[in-house]
């Protein structure tokens, strides 16, 4: 992962974004606000992303990843290192500190290559990543939106007592805003499941890649996802215009 450090004219924390949902507990419809990742809550959000995220999401579910004790904790470092970045956005019931759901983001560069990209030993981690690559190589962002950088998602999670209420697609719309005070104009990540291409597909989000599990176990890079529950990954972009 490649050194970035966010500009220090852009204000942090600060909130981003601000939408109106049902509240779970009483069924009412309450404020929530998407605000950024504060220091003191990185260990907290790296341990959501282990123990709520990689259960739940398809690839990593498909390959064991919850027991294979070595990508775990090759998935924790990335993560750690990513949330330093400052990019990181959480959701929060208005006037409440409980995360709702949270969206981990990093930055993407065309200068960066192979070289800035960690040595994975963990088979199910390596894996999940051969395919990330393979993705993101076949959108070929840089040279398909004309820019040199992008703001790249690494997990986009909502809590399980806030599901259906629409916040992940809110999480989604907040990169909007942030991308704008980064002078961003392009913003990819791979979605893996139906849960969050639907909410890709509701904040505005295209997909550039399509690929069936079944031909990543079928042709290059000849990866199986054994009894994965979801037919297609995407890789999809938003293009600020």
């Amino acid at each position: 992962m490649i050194k970035w450090k966010r500009p220090d004219n852009i204000p942090f924390p600060q909130v981003w974004w601000k939408f109106s949902a049902k509240d779970p507990d009483t069924g009412d419809t309450i404020d929530y606000r998407i605000e950024d990742l504060t220091e003191d809550r990185y260990e907290e959000v790296v341990d959501l992303m282990i123990n709520r995220f990689v259960p739940d999401e398809p690839m990593c579910c498909s390959l064991g990843i919850p027991k294979d004790e070595v990508s775990l904790e090759e998935m924790r470092g990335m993560w750690k290192e990513a949330v330093t970045q400052k990019l990181t956005l959480v959701c929060y019931k208005e006037n409440s500190s409980e995360i709702c759901g949270l969206n981990v983001l990093e930055m993407n560069f065309k200068s960066s290559n192979a070289e800035n990209q960690p040595e994975l030993n963990g088979k199910g981690a390596k894996e999940v990543f051969i395919v990330f690559d393979l993705l993101k190589e076949k959108a070929n962002v840089y040279n398909s939106y004309n820019v040199d950088e992008y703001l790249h998602g690494l997990g986009l999670l909502t809590l399980p007592k806030y599901r259906g209420c629409g916040i992940a697609t809110e999480l989604l719309k907040a990169r909007f805003p942030l991308m704008k005070a980064l002078g961003l104009t392009v913003t990819g990540t791979v979605f893996s499941g139906p849960g969050s291409q639907g909410a890709a597909r509701k904040a505005g989000f295209r997909e550039d890649v399509v690929l069936t599990y079944e031909s990543l176990a079928r042709d290059e890079p000849l990866i199986e996802f054994p009894n994965i529950k979801w037919p297609v990954v995407k890789f999809m972009t938003y293009h600020l215009q």
